[in-house]
């Protein structure tokens, strides 16, 4: 009651305007009150404060006491502006809408049975080198773990091969909302997060190493990965590497409906800590260091042996314990 003599009644429900062809990214958080206007991009984890107003063009990203950080606003090239309102114009096609719900949608019913399915292909391959009554509950207990494994594996290689079947190899460059590559970089999210659950227990682990070089990322020795992989082509990663729990490291963001792809580049001994994030086209040079929860924007660059801190990342001097 002090507080609201003083500051007067606190507002705590107001709308939130999003206008045509607004940009909020993942990681983002709106209060009451916010309104972005057209074309305007609040990237990964921005916090936009109670009440702010971002006006059209304006890009913004992350949070410095508590407010957003203003990066520039938004300048287009002439083939970028034209790829750009050819997708607002293709949105208004309900063909292109509906085509791509559609396909997305077929593919998740076909993939969200697969984790049960893998239980009961458990159940007919465990009852097939198990006999109830000859065998004891020691057998059940060894044989159960191989044979669900196995097949965890063998959809684990599936998912691999799916990655170069459907996409091929992630390349760099500017494509359409809904269009083709969307529709394809979809269905491996949806397959990637729901076909294998072998591969989140695989972090921190050679075999993820492994699974990363098979689907095009090139990676150095002795590294430890444990973040999110998304364009596997586009992620290098020197010798000596730690990339924490969290970390993001995916090669895309997504302004004005269009998907733009960037290669990520880490160098040797370097380390993200947990919840850290290296943006499409950063590069963390050799044994940089970004501390917890630390977003290094699109095409920075963390020079050598520097310690980065903060959403947007900027260099920090750690201060020793007496």
């Amino acid at each position: 009651k002090k507080m609201e003599k003083k500051r007067g009644p606190k507002q705590r429900f107001a709308d939130i305007r999003l206008c045509n062809a607004a940009n909020v990214l993942d990681h983002c958080t709106l209060l009451p009150g916010v309104t972005v206007a057209e074309r305007a991009v609040l990237g990964t984890c921005t916090l936009a404060p109670a009440g702010s107003y971002y006006p059209p063009l304006a890009i913004h990203s992350g949070s410095q006491r508590g407010r957003s950080m203003h990066l520039r606003d938004y300048f287009a090239s002439p083939a970028m502006r034209e790829l750009e309102d050819k997708t607002m114009q293709d949105l208004d096609n309900p063909l292109t809408w509906w085509r791509f719900n559609f396909v997305i949608l077929l593919v998740i019913l076909c993939a969200n049975p697969i984790p049960e399915a893998a239980w009961v292909a458990t159940y007919f391959g465990v009852t097939s080198l198990w006999d109830f009554e000859s065998d004891g509950v020691l057998a059940l207990l060894i044989v159960t773990p191989f044979v669900y494994n196995f097949i965890e594996f063998v959809l684990l290689l599936a998912n691999i091969a799916l990655k170069w079947i459907i996409i091929g190899k992630y390349k760099a460059g500017e494509y359409q909302f809904f269009g083709s590559y969307h529709t394809r970089w979809m269905i491996m999210m949806i397959c990637g997060s729901g076909i294998s659950a072998l591969q989140d227990c695989l972090h921190g682990t050679i075999f993820e190493v492994w699974v990363a070089r098979a689907c095009g990322s090139k990676i150095g020795k002795d590294c430890y990965l444990s973040g999110l992989i998304v364009e596997y082509d586009l992620l290098t990663v020197g010798d000596h590497v730690a990339i924490g729990s969290g970390c993001d490291t995916t090669g895309h963001t997504v302004e004005n409906m269009v998907i733009k792809l960037a290669p990520t580049r880490i160098g040797d001994g370097a380390a993200l800590l947990p919840g850290s994030f290296a943006m499409p086209g950063s590069v963390i040079e050799d044994e940089a260091v970004l501390m917890e929860h630390t977003q290094v924007l699109k095409g920075e660059t963390v020079p050598a042996r520097e310690v980065w801190a903060g959403m947007p990342a900027s260099g920090c001097t750690p201060v020793a314990s007496p």
